[in-house]
């Protein structure tokens, strides 16, 4: 099998643009529903917050930045939800490679880049009205490459992929579909790794709040391991599990 057989450059870049277009609605959705929000809860903030000094533009970036994403992400592969339209969409002349990509790609880099640049704009703008409206109030600016921001981007890239899993997936309702998977996992994860860990957590449980004494313990290498896991296994895990959905529907 040739490499063109799964990845052209012409037909990914078509691809790309025909997705693109026909997502526009949904994109322009997010966008307005997220940004409407954020200046409600900016002048919100402003008005009723007690605080002088205001530099609430980090916290509210992450937070929108993560749901907007997980919102479009949800709705990546939607035409694998109507059996018509799931026909066409697999008979398309690209790979699913090319699909999984122009997917990725749509929902999680240009995600990022547009919306960074958007909300720097925004960010800027409700600046100046609020030292207009607010005068008594000090608005600090947005600082893009500050720690906030940038560990928000990597949790993104890195949590993405689970909901480009889910759409293709699932049918219908994909992200309260994909939560409610996620927090079934996470609590029965949870309820193992507590009654086999428990010996361990009674003894190391005096050093919770101390967490430079657990150094070397066996408790801290776990945590380390899962850490490790969370940064660098997880999103390639997405990945492939989303391709090789994708795989087996053409099949």
């Amino acid at each position: 099998m040739k490499l063109a057989d799964h990845f052209n450059i012409s037909r990914f870049l078509l691809l790309l643009k025909m997705e693109l277009y026909r997502s526009r609605k949904g994109i322009l959705i997010t966008i307005v529903v997220t940004f409407d929000l954020l200046i409600l809860g900016f002048f919100m903030d402003s008005a009723f917050g007690y605080q002088k000094i205001s530099n609430s533009h980090p916290v509210a970036y992450t937070v929108a930045l993560l749901a907007g994403g997980f919102i479009l992400s949800s709705l990546a592969f939607h035409d694998l939800g109507s059996t018509l339209k799931r026909h066409n969409y697999l008979m398309l002349p690209a790979s699913a490679l090319e699909k999984f990509l122009s997917m990725w790609i749509l929902t999680c880099v240009c995600w990022i880049v547009a919306f960074t640049l958007l909300f720097a704009i925004y960010a800027t703008g409700v600046n100046s009205l609020g030292r207009l409206f607010f005068s008594d109030k000090t608005y600090v600016a947005f600082d893009l490459f500050g720690k906030i921001p940038l560990t928000a981007i990597k949790y993104y890239v890195v949590t993405q992929g689970i909901f480009l899993a889910g759409a293709v997936h699932f049918r219908g309702y994909v992200l309260p579909k994909t939560l409610l998977s996620v927090l079934l996992l996470g609590m029965i994860c949870g309820i193992i790794f507590y009654f086999t860990m428990s010996d361990l957590f009674r003894t190391h449980v005096e050093f919770i709040d101390q967490y430079s004494k657990m150094t070397g313990t066996p408790l801290y290498n776990l945590w380390v391991i899962l850490k490790w896991l969370f940064w660098w296994v997880l999103a390639p895990l997405c990945w492939v599990i989303t391709f090789t959905g994708l795989k087996e529907q053409e099949v």
